[in-house]
C-alpha cells in the first residue's frame, strides 16, 4: 500500500472510534450483561480449579468459553468496571475492521478503494453499534475476530507453498475452532471458503476437497452440539410442523428485514415485536416475502452474466446469517442487529464495488467532485445515525425506553424489563403499570412473571408471590432465584418445614447454584442447627470461592460459636478471595473493634478508605478510633471526611460534636449536634447536661 493509503486507514480508525465513543461512558444494561458479567460467578476465578466451569460447562443455555475467557481476564484486572469491558468490544471491532479491509485487499487483488469502503461500511453502520455497544455482544465481536482471522488466513494460501501452505492452514484452521469456541454461528466459515475459492477462481478438485474437510469436520461437530445442548426435549415438543412451516416462511421475511435495515436504518431495536405467533395464521407479507426473495435472487442469478460480485455479496450474507434467520429458532429473539454484523460484510461490498464502478464510469471531472461529495455525505450520515444510536447503550433505562418509543405497545420483554429499572429505583407504581403491559401482551413472558413475584413479596403479599413463582416455565432463566425467593418467603411466614422443603427441591434441580445452599445455611442457623449451617456455607463456597456473603454469614456463626479464630480466618479469606470485598473489610473491621483491638480495626478501615475512597462510614469508624486514643485533629478530620462524602449521616456530625466537646470548641460541638437532632438523630442525655454544664447551651 502507498503511505497516503495507510493514513486513510489509519483515519477509519478514528472515525470508527468517535462513532462508538459513547459507549465507552455505558453501564453494564440488563439484558444479559448481569447473567454473563455481573453475576456470573465462573468468570471470578482464573484459578485452575475454576477452568473447567468456565470452559467447559455451558452457561445459559450456550456454549462460549473464550467468551466467558474473556470476561474473566477482565474481571482478574477490572473487576466489573464497565468502561474496559466496553473498550474491548471497540477494540476487538476496529481489529475486525482491518481484517476486513485485508481480507477484500486480497479478494480484489489490491483494489485499495472497493477495500476501504466495504470496511467503513462494516465499521460505521448502525446495525453494527449493538454487538459493540452490548458488552454481551461479545459473543459477536469475538467470533467474528477468529472467523474473519480464519477466512483472511485461508486467503494467505493463495501464494504459499510447501511449509508455509501447511503452517498457514494450520492457523486458519485454529482460528476457526476459536471461532465456534465463541459462538457456534461460525460454522458457515467452509461454505465462506468455497465460495471466495469460486469467485477467485480456483479449480475444485480433490486437493480442494481435502483443504475443507477439516472445516467441515469441526461446523458439523459444534452444529450437531449446539442442537443438542439447546433442543432438550421441551423445546422438540414445540417443533410441530405447522410451527416449523411457519419458521421457514418467516426466514424468507427476516432475510428480507436485515437486507431493509442495511438499506435504511431506522427505527433500530435491541428487541424486534415478533411478526407473527403459533396461534395465528401469519401476516401477508410473511406469506409473500418468499416470492419477493426468490425474485430478487433470480435478478442476482442474472447478474451473473456481468459480475460476480452481486452474488458472491449475497451469497456471502446468505451463507453467514442462515444459521439465525429462525428456520430452527435457537432463543427469544426471531431477528437481532448483533446478527448481522459478519453477514453484512457481503452486502457492504456490493455497495463498495457498487460505488466504485459509478465512480469509474463517470466522465466529468466535476460530475466526480459531486458524486464523491454525495458519498461522502451518505457515510458522514452513517456515522452520525450510529453515533446517536451508541447513545442509546449508556443504561437500561436509555435502551429500553428507546425500545418502547420505536415500538410502543409491541415488545413484552422491554415492558418487563423496564420494570425492574423501577423497582431498582422504588418507583413500584411504574414498576406494576409495566408489568401489566408486559402480560397484557405475553401472559407467559417470564421475565414479567419473576419480576412481578418480587414485587409482591417486597410488598409481603406473599401469597400473590407464591403463586406467581410456582406458574414460572421449567424452561426460565430465573427459576433458581424463583427457589430462593420462596424459601424465603415461607421462612418469613413461619413455615419453617416448607421452607426446608422447596430449598432441597431448587438444589436437587439446580445442584450447582451457590446461592440455594447460602439459603439452606441460614435457614439451618435460624433452627440453631450450626453443624448444618455450615456444611450448607461450606458448599456454597466450593462452588463459588468468590462470594463474599458465604464468608460473613460462617464467620457469625463462628462468633455465635464462640471460635473467634475461625471467624477471623472467614473474613480474612473472605477479603482474599471476593473481588469485591469491601463488605467482608468493614465487618472484619467491626469485629476487632467490637474486641477492642483498635489498632487491627484501624488498618483495615484505612484499607477501606484507600479502595472505596466514598466510603463513609468506614472513615467514622476510624474518627472513633482516634478518639479512643486522644487524636482529635485525626478524629475531627476523619468525621469531617465522612460528612463531605454524606451530609445526611446524622452519626457523624453527633461523633464530632463529641470530639469539638472534648477539645472545648463547645460552640462547634452545639453546632454539630444541632444538626445531627435536625436529622433525626438521637442525643444521649450526659452528652446534653455536659454541654449545658460546661457551656450554658441547650440542645
Amino acid at each position: 500500500m502507498k503511505k497516503h493509503q495507510i493514513f486513510i486507514l489509519i483515519a477509519l480508525m478514528f472515525v470508527t472510534v468517535f462513532v462508538f465513543y459513547p459507549v465507552l461512558s455505558a453501564d453494564f444494561v440488563n439484558l444479559d450483561d448481569k447473567g454473563l458479567v455481573v453475576d456470573n460467578w465462573k468468570i471470578r476465578s482464573l484459578s485452575i480449579s475454576n477452568l473447567k466451569p468456565l470452559l467447559l460447562e455451558p452457561h445459559l443455555k450456550m456454549y462460549h468459553p473464550l467468551v466467558n475467557l474473556s470476561y474473566a481476564i477482565e474481571y482478574r484486572f477490572f473487576g466489573v468496571d464497565p468502561y474496559f469491558y466496553h473498550a474491548d468490544n471497540l477494540i476487538i471491532h476496529l481489529l475486525n475492521t482491518l481484517f476486513v479491509f485485508f481480507i477484500f485487499f486480497r479478494l480484489t487483488k489490491k483494489n485499495f478503494y472497493v477495500s476501504f469502503i466495504t470496511a467503513f461500511i462494516f465499521a460505521c453502520h448502525p446495525l453494527h453499534v449493538e454487538p459493540v455497544a452490548w458488552i454481551s455482544g461479545r459473543k459477536d465481536t469475538l467470533y467474528a475476530f477468529f472467523f474473519l482471522g480464519s477466512w483472511l488466513m485461508y486467503l494467505k494460501t493463495y501464494s504459499e507453498q510447501g511449509r508455509k501452505y501447511v503452517l498457514t492452514m494450520a492457523v486458519s484452521l485454529f482460528l476457526f475452532l476459536c471461532a465456534c469456541l465463541s459462538k457456534s454461528m461460525a460454522v458457515t466459515l467452509p461454505a465462506v471458503l468455497i465460495l471466495c475459492d469460486w469467485f477467485y477462481g480456483r479449480r475444485f478438485d480433490k486437493d480442494a476437497l481435502l483443504r475443507y474437510l477439516p472445516f467441515l469436520l469441526v461446523a458439523v461437530i459444534f452444529s450437531l452440539s449446539t442442537y443438542m445442548l439447546y433442543y432438550t426435549p421441551t423445546e422438540k415438543s414445540y417443533l410441530t410442523m405447522y410451527a416449523l412451516f411457519v419458521n421457514f416462511v418467516s426466514a424468507h421475511f427476516n432475510v428480507l428485514f436485515y437486507m431493509a435495515k442495511f438499506i435504511l436504518p431506522v427505527k433500530l431495536s435491541a428487541i424486534y415485536p415478533y411478526f407473527y405467533d403459533l396461534y395465528s395464521n401469519p401476516p401477508i407479507y410473511i406469506l409473500y416475502s418468499p416470492a419477493l426473495l426468490y425474485g430478487i435472487f433470480v435478478l442476482i442469478i442474472y447478474s451473473l452474466k456481468k459480475t460476480k460480485v452481486i452474488f458472491f455479496g449475497f451469497a456471502f450474507f446468505i451463507i453467514t446469517i442462515l444459521p439465525v434467520i429462525n428456520i430452527l429458532p435457537t432463543g427469544f429473539f426471531s431477528v437481532a442487529d448483533r446478527y448481522a454484523y459478519v453477514p453484512l460484510i457481503g452486502f457492504g461490498y456490493i455497495a463498495a464495488a457498487f460505488i466504485c464502478y459509478l465512480y469509474g464510469i463517470i466522465k466529468k471531472k466535476s460530475f466526480k467532485v459531486i458524486f464523491v461529495s454525495a458519498v461522502s455525505a451518505v457515510l458522514a450520515i452513517m456515522c452520525f445515525a450510529s453515533y446517536s444510536r451508541a447513545e442509546k447503550w449508556l443504561n437500561t433505562k436509555a435502551l429500553f425506553d428507546d425500545m418502547i418509543n420505536n415500538y410502543p405497545g409491541q415488545v413484552s420483554r422491554a415492558y418487563a424489563t423496564r420494570a425492574i429499572e423501577f423497582m431498582n429505583e422504588n418507583r413500584v407504581k411504574a414498576a406494576e403499570k409495566d408489568l401489566e403491559m408486559a402480560l397484557h401482551l405475553d401472559p407467559a413472558d417470564s421475565v414479567a412473571l419473576y419480576t412481578l413475584g418480587t414485587v409482591k413479596a417486597a410488598q409481603k403479599k406473599y401469597n400473590a408471590a407464591l403463586k406467581i413463582f410456582a406458574a414460572l416455565s421449567a424452561q426460565d432463566y430465573n427459576l433458581d432465584k424463583a427457589y430462593m425467593h420462596t424459601a424465603r418467603i415461607y421462612s418469613e411466614t413461619n413455615q419453617k418445614e416448607e421452607a426446608f422443603r422447596i430449598i432441597n427441591e431448587g438444589i436437587a434441580r439446580f445442584p450447582k447454584v451457590f446461592y440455594l445452599y447460602d439459603i439452606l445455611g441460614l435457614l439451618y442457623a435460624h433452627d440453631k442447627n450450626y453443624d448444618k449451617a455450615i456444611e450448607a456455607f461450606q458448599k456454597s463456597k466450593r462452588l463459588h470461592p468468590g462470594n463474599k456473603y458465604t464468608y460473613i454469614y460462617l464467620a457469625q456463626i463462628y462468633e455465635i460459636l464462640a471460635d473467634y479464630t475461625l471467624a477471623e480466618k472467614e473474613y480474612s479469606d473472605g477479603i482474599k478471595n471476593s473481588g469485591e470485598n469491601r463488605d467482608v473489610m468493614y465487618v472484619l473491621g467491626d469485629f476487632y473493634f467490637d474486641f477492642k483491638e483498635y489498632y487491627k480495626a484501624r488498618e483495615i478501615f484505612t484499607q477501606i478508605v484507600q479502595k472505596y475512597p466514598e466510603d463513609f462510614e468506614s472513615f467514622d469508624y476510624l474518627g472513633r478510633i482516634e478518639s479512643l486514643y486522644g487524636n482529635y485533629k485525626k478524629t475531627l478530620y476523619y468525621y469531617t471526611m465522612a460528612i463531605l462524602i454524606n451530609n445526611a449521616y446524622a452519626p457523624s456530625y453527633f461523633n464530632r460534636a463529641s470530639a469539638h466537646m472534648n477539645m472545648g470548641d463547645y460552640a462547634l460541638s452545639y453546632k454539630d449536634a444541632r444538626k445531627a437532632v435536625d436529622l433525626g438523630y438521637n442525643i444521649p442525655e450526659d452528652y446534653i447536661k455536659e454541654l449545658k454544664d460546661k457551656s450554658g447551651l441547650a440542645l
